[in-house]
């Protein structure tokens, strides 16, 4: 079978131009040679005995303690800088001077020339953090509760007070100080003198849902204001258009029965997720703006917003969400297609009641469980207004109460034709009025009929010209891809393989969409360029003919000849480790490979 015209020159030319002990370096300052190899404290976890090995060797990297786990520079990179694999190849792609041509797909907006100076300043950012200078903000986030693994997951930073020391920087990596400015990374004074944006600031990168560092917020660490401050708009960077965390958070949303939580700051995004609620992302704000409600109308079927519970914030989540309903109900009058998506908030969108005076950042630190109770018992949108409404909506004169019908009418017409009769009864008490009199003064019509949109045609797939198509690469991975891909049946099964068992990191990165997907058109839509080319590569693929029971038996086969190679690749890592360094790693979890090892060997001798 030959292999298809799979995306893998880049990634090997790549991987031949660094050292991974170089890459893992700049994350991981401790790291120290043991023998042959190289060994500190694991940077994804909290221990006192170093258990993180880099093999320069194998150019591989694994954790023997709490994580388990390990990969290439790419899956290195993925996992301390909280990235997809496109991004985290483009970065080390710039490390090692290799070109990658935008190859993304048709309909994704083109990667702005901002992202790399972005990325770079986010360098900048990390390692004055991880440095001596660094060393009063990092007793600040342990002070919030952070450990290293969830600073290093979302790739938290520190801007210096020194004036212009990131302009500098980028100035003599061939940035022009106009293209610094330009970005919105310092600003320029009328003689021409360029101060850095984020001085003396804790840095947040914001990424697109791409996983492209787009901008950045910073908070002050000190009494300058403003206490936040985010990168001006640039062509790169629209805060209206953006979920802080939704990068990280899509699978957990598709996982989580299509659910997404929305906060409001970067901080609740983060303890969300140290805490395991991953499918949690930020507003930046406590108004949503319609490109960000479309961007969660995409990807979820509930929506549960919880912002803060004081009483400024509930005022502003009310006026928020009472625009939020009318402009898409509004939308419900115009365009049939608008009507179809955005009608849909009223049976989406929640509101998740946080105990008065908490934000989400301490309802988690200081009781999952209640917020755990908040989001899985939030109310309607059309509950929570009306019972919000008298809070915050003037009442008290007949002209007022008018103007309240008014506004609040279509949340009473949002509910189902039975319902509705309930909803302006409720109406009528907030208002003081008889029922008949409302129904009288608005009228009544039924709810449209809300449905999703229909899934678009997945484009046929098509043999793309591409520099990167190479005549090698993994024939048992590239096989195994290829069934799931080409077999609708096998698809599901797809959730039982492990990303780690592959060793192509575009595999990796395929299988990941692929699990997150569930479609080939849900796959083809987390995908960029690259990857798509990967995926249409294998569409077009030969594979000799097999019935339903022959398919079956050639996943599993493949499936356990990854997996028995990757525990040898396991067993071989620990006695190098134990040849060449006498000191006892952490506390490694009984991982059972050699029983795991037997099993698999017996099952394929079973196998047909």
């Amino acid at each position: 079978m030959a292999p298809p015209p799979l995306v893998m020159a880049i990634s090997d030319d790549i991987k031949a131009r660094l050292d991974i002990v170089d890459v893992v370096s700049k994350y991981v300052p401790a790291l120290k040679q043991a023998g042959r190899n190289f060994k500190a404290p694991c940077p994804f976890h909290q221990e006192k005995t170093p258990s993180f090995v880099v093999f320069p060797d194998r150019q591989t990297w694994r954790c023997f303690g709490a994580c388990a786990t390990g990969g290439d520079a790419f899956s290195f990179v993925m996992r301390a800088d909280g990235v997809d694999f496109p991004s985290a190849l483009h970065q080390l792609a710039a490390e090692a001077g290799v070109e990658v041509p935008d190859r993304r797909a048709p309909d994704a907006a083109p990667r702005s020339p901002h992202v790399e100076l972005n990325e770079q300043a986010n360098r900048f950012f990390k390692d004055a953090l991880a440095s001596d200078r660094g060393s009063n903000v990092r007793a600040y986030l342990a002070g919030r509760g952070l450990g290293d693994e969830v600073i290093a997951a979302f790739g938290l930073g520190y801007g210096p007070a020194n004036g212009d020391e990131l302009a500098r920087r980028l100035d003599g990596l061939g940035f022009s100080r106009e293209r610094t400015v330009a970005a919105g990374l310092a600003t320029m004074g009328d003689d021409g003198s360029v101060r850095d944006m984020f001085r003396g600031r804790l840095t947040f990168p914001i990424r697109n849902e791409s996983g492209d560092v787009v901008g950045f917020g910073g908070r002050a660490l000190d009494d300058t204001p403003p206490k936040y401050l985010n990168t001006p708009q640039t062509d790169a960077f629209d805060k209206s258009r953006l979920l802080y965390g939704l990068d990280r958070a899509r699978e957990a949303i598709a996982n989580d029965g299509r659910r997404a939580v929305v906060v409001e700051g970067y901080m609740d995004v983060i303890a969300a997720h140290e805490k395991g609620f991953r499918n949690v992302v930020a507003s930046m704000g406590t108004a949503l703006t319609q490109a960000q409600v479309d961007l969660l109308l995409a990807r979820a079927d509930t929506v549960v917003l919880a912002l803060d519970a004081d009483a400024a914030g509930q005022g502003a989540m009310f006026r928020s969400l009472l625009d939020l309903a009318q402009r898409n109900a509004g939308a419900t009058r115009g365009r049939r297609n608008a009507l179809r998506q955005r009608s849909m908030v009223f049976d989406v969108f929640r509101v998740a009641r946080l105990p008065l005076g908490k934000d989400p950042d301490d309802l988690i630190r200081t009781d999952a469980s209640l917020w755990r109770h908040a989001v899985d018992e939030a109310s309607s949108l059309a509950e929570f207004l009306l019972d919000a409404a008298p809070a915050h909506m003037d009442l008290s004169t007949a002209a007022a109460k008018a103007q309240a019908a008014e506004a609040l009418r279509e949340i009473v017409f949002s509910a189902s034709w039975t319902e509705q009769d309930r909803y302006v009864g409720r109406l009528a008490k907030i208002l003081e009025v008889e029922a008949a009199t409302l129904v009288a003064h608005l009228g009544r019509r039924p709810r449209a009929g809300a449905q999703r949109p229909a899934r678009q045609a997945m484009a046929e797939p098509a043999e793309a010209a591409t520099p990167f198509r190479r005549a090698d690469g993994d024939p048992k991975e590239t096989h195994l891809l290829a069934l799931l891909v080409n077999y609708p049946e096998l698809l599901p099964r797809g959730t039982e393989l492990r990303a780690d068992h592959f060793q192509r990191p575009e595999n990796r990165a395929l299988l990941s969409a692929l699990q997150g997907g569930g479609t080939i058109e849900g796959t083809r839509s987390r995908l960029d360029g690259h990857l798509a080319d990967l995926l249409d590569g294998l569409l077009i693929l030969e594979l000799p003919g097999m019935d339903p029971k022959q398919r079956t038996g050639a996943f599993d086969s493949c499936a356990r000849d990854l997996e028995i190679r990757f525990l040898r690749d396991l067993k071989e890592q620990e006695r190098m480790v134990m040849a060449s360094d006498e000191e006892e790693l952490g506390q490694a979890p009984d991982l059972g490979v050699n029983e795991r090892l037997r099993e698999l060997y017996t099952e394929g001798t079973k196998a047909p």
